[in-house]
């Protein structure tokens, strides 16, 4: 019946279906014999062998020899556009071969291990960063302490480094200052050791080197400006050239300054001896012909279209000789001034040149407002559009209510309004000195405008804010008099516009330093260390990061002799036999009964080298590998110390609801806060420590901490910063009286905003007045008072 339903069909279809049906069959008889010549799909069993022995052939042959296949012969590399005659559909017998690594039969044991790599301390050394000049200064025992001085406080704050050559070292030397001095060198040889010192000190920190005398004046802006826009690709030898009689290379003069670069630097310093031979009896231009000598590369004073310009005064008297000299153009645009004769003409050239720099952008200024007016003809908006003050970024437009930048009101005595805590406060330091600034140049202004007509009386009204794409605006409205003693008001906007926005020049470091914990324990404290070592173990020891942990045991003399901390040593112990590499764990005793922190970091002190990064931890707070390495990041030797912003947590039965309570940290307004009244943690490196102690011994040590001393030394950058990988636990705060005043009351302030947010609190004492109101209804009832069934508590408030 089946057969019966599907056989009929149309007579004329019958022969395509016989067609069909003989293609098939034909095209699977050429499948079975093209198969026996294919090379990718002839998989014999005698040649199976064969691959298994290829495949332990050594992998330096086989990355020589070329790709083969099973049978042994050499596949051709066939581009996409060829034709192809490889039918990819039919895959089944394909057989993938797959290249394993061949291993060594010797033991895994005796193997050597994998070497860590170590990385740089800092970023700049890894990363070949150099910086662009170095300005290296021929100076003596007598000019020091007037031209060296001098030359200093002009060129220091320009250049990235700047180091004084001197022969045996002078009593009193200037302070602040980079100097470098040699007992057995005679004044005519100084200069080579100079350059033989830079080259192996900074041969390759620096892009371009400069040696100059101190008696030049060097105009530091300029001078890095135009070595910026220099390549490095190429050998510099910049000076004024002088051509010596004997010879056709010219020699640059030591006195007006000689620039080299990198390449020449380390081309002269392997053959400087030939030059030093020769000391005794050498001038101080001695030193440009054996750069010139020894580089093979004569003084140029132009470069890339570019002028080395100098001006060579022999007898430079500035009050007699400046307004002629204003007129030369060799003088206006000359990089440096040679034989300058006197510290006092040192620093009226300066002046000089730095008025003449205000003048010139003070012009370019009006220049470039002239030409935004002109323009803005051609604007959609026109004229009108133009932004005030011209040339400054529009004021913030915000996109909806929560955008809106707010206007604190002040008068001449307070500000209201200023933050979410307080209505009004009394203007006071810096900010009593902006408002005092803002009224004198609006008064300026006003008598610039309309002469002296009037006469400033008072503030009305003042309104300020910071907008952070233009600055800090101001709008006020003062009141004056004219002749006739008749008040007239006058509202006046003014903007204190942001400057540009430079870098500052900082060390970059890398994650590489090891980190040196410090915990102080007393007996008060001594509950949570157990949490501390479990979070040591976890981040440092198990994931194996370079910190060490010091425990600093404090003992109170009064207690007796039983040790307290027994208990806590024996943890030690037990880290210290689980973990075979080390615990990295030390710990010291401290017997004082008024433990500070100088007195717990004077001892700690002794107890490390100079170069060790030293972490202040407290009892409470969670360490992370992210905190770890940030403080490695933020602390510098010599250059920076960090003290970090830490998220702490409320009181948990406050916060909390029930139990148990969770056991980790989330950073949320309901579970903690930032709080910046606290100085606790710190980092730093113990050289920096000594240093400050050193300058620091007038500091009172019960009043004071390491923020403030840090902060009166001056030297160290006092980095402070919201850090929200570094979370503390709640701890009960106890402020002590004797401390400074202001310490005392950050104390105050850390405690009380400790303990929970303030929505929190005013839930708290809304349930407790609840509580506190059904007690008296209870009360009343016992009572039988008649009319307490009409009452309810909120009746009773």
């Amino acid at each position: 019946m089946v057969c019966r339903k599907l056989i009929p069909l149309p007579r004329h279809m019958i022969p395509a279906l016989i067609g069909v049906c003989l293609g098939i069959a034909l095209s699977l008889i050429c499948v079975s014999v093209e198969e026996e010549t294919c090379d990718l799909h002839s998989f014999s069993t005698k040649s199976k062998p064969k691959v298994a022995k290829q495949e332990q052939t050594n992998r330096a042959a086989e990355k020589e020899a070329p790709e083969v296949d099973h049978l042994g012969q050499s596949r051709k590399t066939n581009s996409l556009n060829e034709k192809q005659n490889f039918d990819y559909s039919n895959t089944d017998d394909f057989e993938p071969r797959l290249r394993t690594p061949v291993y060594s039969t010797k033991d895994h044991s005796e193997q050597k291990p994998t070497r860590k790599v170590i990385r740089p301390r800092y970023a700049s050394t890894e990363l070949g960063i150099r910086e662009k000049l170095l300005v290296c200064v021929v100076t003596s025992q007598k000019t020091i302490p007037t031209l060296g001085a001098s030359l200093n406080k002009t060129l220091a704050h320009y250049v990235p480094k700047i180091l004084f050559f001197m022969g045996p070292r002078s009593n009193k030397l200037p302070s602040g200052m980079s100097i470098v001095s040699f007992t057995d060198s005679e004044q005519p040889v100084l200069p080579f050791h100079m350059l033989k010192y830079a080259a192996e000190h900074y041969g390759l920190s620096y892009d371009y080197y400069m040696f100059v005398n101190d008696n030049i004046y060097i105009r530091g802006e300029k001078l890095l400006d135009f070595v910026s826009d220099i390549s490095i690709s190429r050998p510099i030898h910049l000076g004024r050239p002088i051509v010596p009689k004997n010879s056709t290379i010219p020699y640059c003069d030591l006195n007006s300054g000689i620039i080299i670069s990198q390449a020449i630097l380390a081309s002269v310093a392997s053959s400087l001896e030939k030059c030093i031979g020769k000391g005794p009896s050498a001038e101080p231009t001695d030193l440009g012909k054996c750069i010139a000598k020894l580089s093979g590369s004569g003084c140029t004073a132009k470069i890339n279209e570019k002028h080395f310009t100098t001006f060579v005064s022999q007898n430079l008297d500035y009050d007699r000789q400046i307004k002629m000299l204003d007129k030369d153009p060799a003088f206006s645009t000359a990089l440096t001034v040679s034989h300058v004769p006197d510290e006092v003409t040192m620093y009226k050239l300066h002046r000089h040149f730095c008025e003449q720099e205000l003048v010139l952008t003070q012009r370019l200024l009006e220049e470039t407002k002239d030409k935004i007016v002109k323009m803005s003809v051609l604007t959609p908006g026109g004229k009108a559009g133009v932004s005030w003050p011209v040339g400054v970024q529009e004021p913030h437009k915000p996109k909806s209510r929560f955008d809106v930048l707010k206007w604190d009101y002040f008068t001449e005595t307070h500000v209201y309004l200023a933050n979410d805590f307080s209505n009004v406060q009394e203007l006071k330091g810096i900010h009593k000195q902006d408002v005092n600034d803002v009224i004198t140049v609006a008064v300026e202004r006003l008598t610039k405008k309309y002469g002296n007509q009037y006469e400033y009386s008072h503030l009305v009204n003042g309104y300020k804010r910071f907008d952070a794409t233009r600055g800090l605006e101001y709008i006020i409205d003062l009141v004056l008099k004219n002749d006739n003693g008749e008040d007239l008001q006058k509202r006046v906007h003014l903007l204190r516009p942001l400057s540009l926005v430079e870098i500052v020049p900082m060390p970059y470091v890398t994650e590489n330093s090891r980190v040196n914990l410090v915990l102080p324990i007393s007996s008060s404290n001594r509950d949570g260390v157990v949490s501390f070592l479990d979070s040591y173990a976890h981040t440092c020891l198990d994931s194996g990061d370079s910190a060490n942990l010091f425990i600093v045991f404090i003992y109170d003399p009064v207690n007796g002799k039983d040790d307290v901390f027994g208990v806590l040593k024996s943890m030690i112990t037990y880290y210290e036999n689980k973990y075979q590499n080390g615990a990295r764990i030390a710990w010291i005793s401290l017997h004082t009964s008024n433990p500070t922190e100088f007195t717990i970091m004077d001892a700690v002190s002794k107890k490390f080298a100079p170069e060790s990064l030293l972490l202040l931890c407290t009892i409470g707070m969670e360490l992370s590998t992210e905190f770890l390495n940030r403080v490695r990041m933020n602390t510098i030797n010599g250059w920076q110390v960090f003290f970090p912003i830490g998220f702490y947590q409320y009181k948990p039965n406050l916060i909390y609801e029930e139990k148990p309570y969770p056991t980790t940290i989330e950073i949320s307004k309901n579970v903690g806060h930032f709080d910046r009244s606290l100085y606790e943690q710190s980092s730093f490196y113990n050289s920096d420590y000594l240093s400050a102690r050193k300058n620091g011994t007038e500091i009172d040590e019960s009043k004071n901490d390491l923020f403030s001393m840090f902060v009166k030394q001056g030297k160290l950058h006092v980095f402070r910063a919201v850090e929200p990988a570094l979370k503390h636990r709640y701890r009960h705060r106890v402020c002590n009286p004797a401390l400074d005043e202001g310490a005392y009351q950050r104390c105050l302030v850390s405690r009380s905003q400790g303990l929970a947010s303030r929505a929190q609190l005013a839930m708290l004492i809304f349930e407790h007045q609840q509580k506190v109101d059904k007690m008296h209804l209870k009360v009343l009832h016992k009572q039988n008072d008649p009319n307490v069934n009409h009452m309810n508590p909120n009746m009773l408030k």
